[in-house]
């Protein structure tokens, strides 16, 4: 190419960053003569996607003329990363800098909202939007509200957000029905599924997730079993672990464990250490000491760092008045708990969480006004 310009450099950066190749990308935006804030946000793009928030921060924080784009990558990649209120952090800083949020920003804020589940935050970003010019009837506006009210507890203001919508899609009806089945409103979580097929809305497997661990934790064995079968015979979904894993925790509560057990090892797939927690889990609640042994020792070997499954073993043990076998398990318990909390993986975790929660105490505490 004779002449290379910012576009032909930038479009070279994107590529490389779509395509997940961001060592060559970061490689040309160093190379760069000319750098401007379309490579910055593509770059932080990138990183976000790939995980990496410290190069996402790094490369922000180095970046002079921050735009509207730059900040909203920033938030959605720390919302999209489980970092929300490292999000929120973000977009303090941004008003502190009188920069106006737009559309993108503020549905990136509401997912952090979402994630952390805090109803002063919510009420507060309800009322933002409120006194903004934003358009709060634009679809996807009005999901991100629908969806941070309903998994923050404003149930009530999340009806009437999800009532005024014109067309109902997917997304909206999800966002309700999970609303519901976090405040173990198993019920009205059936009867808006229902309602959504009713509408002729094709449920995904997502939809079918929520409604079957409502049906568990609501004990709805003959609506869950029909919902298991409905996926698979009239929309063609094929149920993941997960499914599987929910109807286990679902005839297992019922008491049905021989069934939860024959399901497991019906699994077309190798059957993960939830739908294995969820029948221990089980034999726990309906104190079958036979079944959960046998059910602990293969969860022990898939998640040896796993104190929780040793606990379940050892309430089995005592409500059995096997003593000696519940003090067998205490050190390996204690065992269990010190492997995970030695790891760098879960101190980086803890971390991370310690952050998010003083942000959150931070942001609740502020005087919007």
């Amino acid at each position: 190419m004779p002449t290379r310009n910012v576009v032909s450099w930038n479009a070279m950066i994107d590529g490389f960053v779509k395509s997940g190749n961001l060592v060559s990308a970061r490689k040309l935006f160093d190379e760069m003569p000319e750098r401007n804030n379309i490579s910055v946000t593509s770059l932080i793009d990138g990183y976000a996607k790939a995980g990496d928030m410290a190069s996402a921060r790094v490369l922000f924080e180095q970046s002079a003329g921050k735009d509207v784009f730059s900040w909203s990558a920033m938030i959605t990649g720390y919302v999209q990363n489980g970092r929300p209120g490292e999000a929120l952090k973000i977009f303090l800083e941004m008003l502190e800098k009188n920069i106006n949020p737009d559309e993108v920003i503020m549905v990136g804020l509401m997912s952090a909202c979402s994630q952390l589940g805090s109803l002063t935050l919510a009420k507060w970003v309800d009322s933002y939007i409120a006194k903004s010019s934003m358009d709060v009837k634009r679809a996807h506006v009005l999901a991100a509200l629908i969806d941070m009210n309903a998994k923050c507890g404003n149930m009530e203001r999340a009806v009437v957000l999800f009532e005024s919508m014109p067309n109902r899609d997917l997304i909206s009806y999800c966002s309700m029905m999970q609303g519901y089945s976090i405040h173990g409103l198993g019920v009205k979580v059936v009867e808006l599924f229902s309602w959504m097929l009713n509408e002729g809305i094709v449920p995904d497997d997502v939809a079918f997730t929520v409604v079957l661990t409502s049906c568990s934790h609501a004990g709805l064995v003959k609506e869950g079993n029909r919902y298991f079968g409905m996926m698979k015979n009239e929309y063609s979904i094929a149920p993941s672990p997960d499914h599987y894993a929910c109807m286990v925790d679902l005839l297992g509560r019922a008491g049905r464990l021989e069934e939860a057990y024959e399901l497991i090892k019906s699994m077309p797939m190798e059957p993960h250490a939830g739908a294995w927690g969820a029948l221990l889990g089980a034999c726990r609640l309906n104190c079958d000491m036979e079944l959960g042994e046998m059910v602990a020792k293969k969860l022990f070997e898939m998640e040896p760092q796993n104190g929780g499954n040793y606990v379940l073993l050892s309430n089995i043990y005592a409500a059995a008045d096997r003593w000696a076998d519940v003090s067998k398990f205490e050190w390996k318990q204690q065992l269990a708990n010190e492997l995970e909390a030695s790891s760098g993986f879960s101190q980086e975790q803890q971390r991370i969480a310690n952050r998010e929660e003083l942000v959150k105490e931070k942001v609740e505490n502020r005087d919007f006004e």
